[in-house]
């Protein structure tokens, strides 16, 4: 039917690997030639890739803010490009801890106004690119929202036990989201006391330096990811509020709860959407907050069970990659 390249962070990037490697069969078995080529680091490598962006009838770029020379040559060689996101790649100053310039602000609007179309991680992100297109009025169109999904066909649920002498509350994550955790250190420290049978387990590629609340560490690997997961009686997703953090995808919240684990996080961007308050998860923003609910979760196994099973439901029904492929599909057909 028609050719569609995906232009991509890289093959082992986990945002081109959740986005949009894993969909490249389903567009495929809808009669669609697709390809996935990451973007060269060097100019010279970038302006080799024309002749292959000339060729596609469709280019997908994703979440690289060209420069403006860079950019036009893209546009002058195929102008029929969509631009997907899951960062809020406009303030990558604030990821980085430095003064917001509005360098990449600046060509975060270039790059929206260069494409027919944007995917967006969440609402925040999206609220951007229709303010670019439309000047934020509802019903450009041009803009969908897709978060990134969960193959729930991969992480099946966990298997609730009546009786357990042990409560895991978990965080996964990388080394560089370890800094959220000390949003609650004081508030695990005292659940962890006042509860003995609870214990706090971090997942992730570096063990946390100066976290002074009694922990578990173990090593991330990919292969085990899913049981890890599964091992949480409670996930744990605290998280800053600010300009980069409120374009965060919240897939971590949605690995969580594809596992059938009860979770708590904090109510900043898309956490909000994904989580109904009570009833697929809990919703936390003071150290009062997080204490009462975690305590909670500890002492109830049928809470948790309850939670954890409507908040697989939730995923299963809009977050998973099957739901995913299907809206995916049915935005980039229509620029072709």
């Amino acid at each position: 039917m028609a050719s569609i390249l995906f232009l991509i962070l890289g093959f082992h990037k986990p945002s081109s690997k959740k986005r949009i490697l894993c969909s490249l069969d389903s567009l495929r078995s809808r009669g669609h030639t697709v390809d996935a080529i990451p973007i060269p680091l060097s100019f010279p490598g970038r302006m080799a890739l024309l002749p292959v962006v000339r060729r596609a009838d469709l280019v997908v770029l994703q979440k690289k803010l060209l420069n403006r020379c860079q950019l036009r040559f893209f546009c002058l060689t195929n102008p029929n490009l969509v631009f997907d996101l899951d960062d809020a790649v406009m303030f990558h100053e604030v990821e980085r801890g430095e003064p917001v310039q509005g360098k990449y602000f600046q060509r975060f609007v270039r790059t929206v106004k260069s494409c027919r179309g944007v995917i967006a991680g969440n609402e925040y992100l999206a609220e951007f690119a229709r303010a670019v297109f439309t000047g934020g009025r509802e019903g450009s169109g041009r803009v969908t929202v897709l978060p990134t999904p969960v193959d729930t066909d991969l992480l099946r649920p966990k298997t609730f036990e009546k009786a357990l002498d042990r409560v895991t509350l978990g965080w996964l994550g990388t080394k560089g989201n370890l800094v959220h955790l000390r949003l609650i250190e004081r508030a695990l420290s005292t659940v962890l006391t006042r509860n003995p049978e609870a214990t706090f387990k971090v997942v992730s590629d570096a063990n946390p330096v100066h976290f002074q609340c009694p922990h578990l560490f173990e090593p991330w690997n990919q292969t085990g990811e899913n049981d890890m997961l599964k091992n949480f009686d409670i996930g744990l997703m605290p998280l800053e509020d600010n300009l980069w953090t409120r374009g965060k995808g919240g897939y971590k919240l949605l690995q969580y709860m594809a596992a059938g684990t009860a979770s708590v996080a904090s109510p900043v961007g898309i956490n909000g959407e994904i989580i109904d308050h009570g009833k697929t998860g809990f919703l936390a923003e003071t150290e009062e907050q997080w204490v009462e609910i975690l305590t909670r979760l500890v002492r109830s196994p049928e809470l948790r069970r309850k939670m954890g099973e409507a908040a697989r439901e939730k995923v299963e029904a809009i977050y998973s990659l099957q739901a995913y492929n299907r809206r995916l599909a049915t935005f980039l057909e229509r620029f072709l």
